[in-house]
């Protein structure tokens, strides 16, 4: 029987990276006690009361009928507020479309932007699903190369020598999973300046802006006449510890949410009622979420980056915001994969190998940061005893 080319596109190594997390998982159910910090996710912590009440209270309502294609209209409201509030730069419902999280609002972005033979750019390391969601249409993806030294930040003369005939896409991903960095205004205003100049998309994936402060990120959306090349996505599933909920958006001109709505029609047919309305109330909520998740998460960077530190062998680069701390390990004479199955196989922590995130990334490991402070302090001290063997015996 015959598959298509599209499910081998989506089925190359990025969906290898998560072996490793299958497989803990797996451990886990079977009883083992694994650490899993092979996700981006805070382990230990529920969804706000608050949303979770909403939810049921939308549900005994009889919210569970077929939802708007696009969005409901007071979640499409409160998502452009939210991006009018922190950005400056006013949008309406008309400019925002309801997705099941941020990873389908790229997919949708990807269908709507890319075809056979076009060229989509992304910078290293990059999120291990991007080669697969960008390439799914039959597009070509381009990776920029970037340099630990430099802690992952692109360059933007070369971007510029990536860009051919055939580019309709450039990516980015601010602050940035896995590096942890923040690129900075005048690579991001380098950006706009060539999307505008050459007729390219840019797609901004900022899911991981809640972990900023107030004022420390500016969307490239809302630089000088921007905004008609930009499409900005993002989620509540980090911000809100919503990450089970799926609910995620597009931010763009009229134009390209016409297509996404077409799309979505015949791709999900809408969202579920209660979720938007619980959706909504986390929206009101925000400040006081978002502002306990992010206090949260950089206590524990500060945690992991301290213990870390110590360990003769390793070296941590980027790691200041989002939810990852990464580090190299090819000091120790290991391949990060390899480091990753041995301290599953003989230490029962899930850690996240980086080679399926692009050449720049080779022996990198990406540890989630939102887990329980001693079980951080365990696996800490288990990657310490790994890598003090690993020492030992390459002597």
């Amino acid at each position: 029987m015959h598959f298509t080319g599209l499910t081998e596109r989506v089925g190359g190594k990025g969906s290898g990276a998560w072996e490793i997390h299958y497989a803990a998982i797996e451990r886990k159910r079977q009883g083992a006690d694994i650490i899993v910090l092979s996700i981006g996710q805070e382990m230990i912590e529920s969804t706000p009361d608050v949303v979770i009440e909403s939810a049921f209270e939308s549900l005994n309502r009889g919210r569970h009928h077929y939802s708007e294609i696009g969005g409901e209209p007071d979640l499409r409201q409160a998502i452009a507020k939210r991006f009018s509030d922190e950005s400056g730069l006013p949008v309406s419902a008309a400019n925002c479309a309801v997705l099941a999280g941020a990873q389908n609002a790229l997919f949708a972005t990807s269908l709507c932007t890319l075809e056979k033979d076009d060229e989509a750019i992304i910078m290293e390391p990059y999120y291990a699903t991007y080669p697969a969601t960008f390439s799914v249409g039959g597009a070509r993806v381009v990776s920029v190369p970037t340099r630990a030294e430099d802690d992952f930040m692109p360059k933007a003369h070369d971007v510029e020598k990536c860009i051919s005939s055939r580019t309709r896409v450039i990516v980015v991903n601010s602050p940035h999973n896995p590096s942890g960095i923040v690129y900075d205004i005048d690579f991001m205003q380098a950006m706009v300046d060539i999307c505008r100049e050459r007729n390219i998309w840019l797609i901004s994936d900022e899911v991981y802006s809640c972990f900023l402060q107030p004022g420390m990120y500016r969307s490239p959306a809302t630089l000088p006449d921007a905004f008609d090349s930009c499409i900005t996505v993002s989620s509540l599933s980090k911000s809100h510890r919503m990450t089970g909920w799926r609910i995620g958006w597009i931010i763009a001109s009229e134009p390209v949410i016409e297509k996404v709505f077409n799309l979505s029609t015949c791709m999900s047919y809408g969202l579920p009622m209660f979720i938007q309305d619980a959706s909504v109330k986390a929206m009101m909520h925000t400040d006081s979420i978002t502002s306990v998740v992010r206090d949260e998460i950089d206590r524990k960077r500060k945690l992991v980056i301290s213990c870390l530190s110590e360990i003769d062998g390793i070296n941590i680069y980027g790691s200041r915001y989002g939810m990852f701390v990464i580090f190299e390990v090819r000091d120790l004479g290991i391949s990060g994969i390899n480091f990753a199955w041995r301290l599953l196989d003989e230490y029962q922590v899930a850690v996240l190998p980086c080679d399926a995130f692009g050449d720049s990334a080779k022996d990198l490991v990406r540890i989630n940061i939102g887990e329980a402070e001693t079980n951080l302090r365990t696996a800490c001290e288990h990657i310490r005893s790994l890598a003090t063997s690993l020492k030992s015996s390459s002597r």
